[in-house]
């Protein structure tokens, strides 16, 4: 149950492992110190804070495993290898391995944030009033994204039922210690959850840095701009398009900063190339800090390290991606396998390319999204074709388009729902494989169609919206050790 997870999270936050250079990467351990102990000293109080973005990288979470499941449940990748079990093709049962390890994961990191938000609130003579709001705003930033990962994981799209009401997940806003019974709480709503998580953000908002006046900590530690775009992606979900706009188009806007695309549209993904202006947030690695060969995005991505996963026919091809242009630049992304690996036969991507390494950083929000978010919510506001989503759709597009391709005008759009059909296809090349497919496929109610088996020959059964197993199981030992607290989902 939840507060099992908690109880290894206090262990784990106490040892204060590495993440980011303190900065969030070189956080000396301190294994298992004592509470006040903890938090007896500045530099103790702000490696507590950090702590929250190390759990954040656990590989079975945002450094990895987490973004290649929610692309593997799509249809632009399949499991060459069937390594990923039963989860391509929606057939996890209760006790699935996959499903435990992103629950216990997403658990460390919210208590490691709990932990830490309540002791600062407990040792107020050690750092400033300021500081720790600042450091709080840092922590609800590290739950609310765990939060949000979570709920999607485990519980059904918002718009599941008209007004959320169906199960989400536990909602822990509040540490706990070793076996606390208070922590066997029941499964919060969808609308709970969101509420939660929108409340975290919007706090953070106000009391989060801009900057640290360090790109390294700009870039992996919570600051305005990725509050906000973060925010803008939450609202997107829901379904609340004024407010996801509204976000955007702050970060747009240049309120938190100045974000730009590169020349090239492969530039953001090359090996120590992760800070440039269109980084808003990302998870860090080095070749000392990260994850595993079996987690980890270049290893399971690339076809010269595990390469489990090759593009299916359903991303490459035209007839069925027909926004992505046979003249599109990010098709130089797109490579074949290796024949040392006996994988030449199949199409694979270059956007995590550090096998040795495994130094690639996990890019969790680029300022394309943000762009194609203020696209879409525009589309969908206005009652006609509109200039504005056109503009923010061009800025993304005409990066990769060919030279010769004009760029799209209103002319080029029957209709509004036209235009809407240009970004969600626009996303679906330009965020590719960095966990973003199936999500949107299931916030819009679209069918997984076009899903390709292990062979790359072979289609599997369309998977609708709302199916029960699109979503992960409770697991069971969870379920077990709540003694009946926690309910299962739907058809497992």
């Amino acid at each position: 149950m939840v507060m099992r997870n908690i109880f290894y999270s206090l262990l784990a936050m106490a040892v204060i492992g590495s993440s980011c250079q303190k900065k969030v990467i070189d956080v000396v351990p301190q294994n298992l110190l004592p509470y006040d102990l903890a938090f007896s000293t500045p530099e103790r109080i702000e490696k507590a804070v950090l702590s929250g973005y190390d759990a954040l990288q656990s590989a079975d979470f945002l450094s990895g495993r987490a973004l290649v499941y929610v692309d593997a449940m799509g249809e632009d990748v399949f499991d060459l290898n069937t390594y990923f079990g039963d989860l391509p093709r929606f057939s996890m049962l209760s006790n699935n391995g996959i499903a435990s390890a992103v629950w216990t994961a997403g658990y460390n990191a919210i208590a490691s944030a709990n932990r830490a938000a309540d002791g600062i609130a407990a040792h107020s003579g050690v750092i400033s009033a300021d500081q720790a709001k600042q450091y709080i705003a840092e922590c609800k930033f590290v739950r609310a994204v765990s939060n949000f990962y979570l709920v999607n994981f485990y519980g059904q799209p918002y718009a599941f039922t008209a007004d959320a009401s169906h199960p989400g997940i536990p909602l822990i806003m509040q540490s706990f210690s070793s076996n606390d019974s208070a922590a066997n709480v029941p499964r919060s709503t969808v609308k709970a959850v969101y509420d939660a998580i929108i409340k975290d953000l919007t706090d953070a908002l106000a009391d989060i840095p801009t900057t640290y006046g360090d790109t390294y900590d700009d870039k992996t530690r919570g600051t305005k701009a990725s509050v906000s775009s973060f925010l803008s992606r939450v609202y997107l979900y829901k379904g609340d398009y004024a407010n996801a706009k509204k976000y955007a188009a702050d970060v747009i806007a240049g309120t938190y900063g100045t974000f730009k695309l590169q020349s090239d549209p492969a530039a953001p993904f090359a090996i120590g190339n992760y800070q440039t202006a269109e980084t808003i947030w990302s998870i860090p690695n080095n070749a000392n800090d990260n994850p595993n060969t079996n987690n980890a995005l270049p290893q399971h991505y690339s076809p010269y390290g595990r390469g489990d996963l090759a593009l299916s026919k359903s991303f490459i091809d035209i007839a069925t991606n027909p926004y992505f242009a046979l003249d599109d630049k990010r098709r130089d992304m797109i490579i074949p396998g290796d024949p040392a690996s006996g994988t030449q036969s199949y199409w694979f991507t270059s956007k995590y390319t550090d096998i040795t390494s495994r130094a690639d950083w996990a890019p969790i929000i680029r300022y394309p999204e943000v762009l194609l978010t203020y696209a879409e919510t525009q589309a969908r506001l206005a009652t006609g074709v509109d200039a504005d989503a056109i503009a923010k759709l061009n800025v993304v597009r005409d990066r990769s388009k060919a030279a010769t391709t004009p760029s799209y005008t209103a002319a080029d759009f029957a209709s509004k729902d036209a235009l809407i059909a240009a970004i969600l296809g626009e996303r679906r090349i330009e965020l590719a494989f960095e966990g973003h497919r199936f999500w949107d496929l299931m916030r819009t109610k679209t069918t997984v169609t076009n899903k390709y088996n292990g062979d790359g020959a072979t289609l599997l059964k369309p998977e609708p919206f709302g199916a029960n197993n699109n979503v992960f199981p409770i697991p069971q030992v969870e379920i077990d050790k709540s003694k009946g607290v926690l309910k299962q989902n739907t058809g497992y």
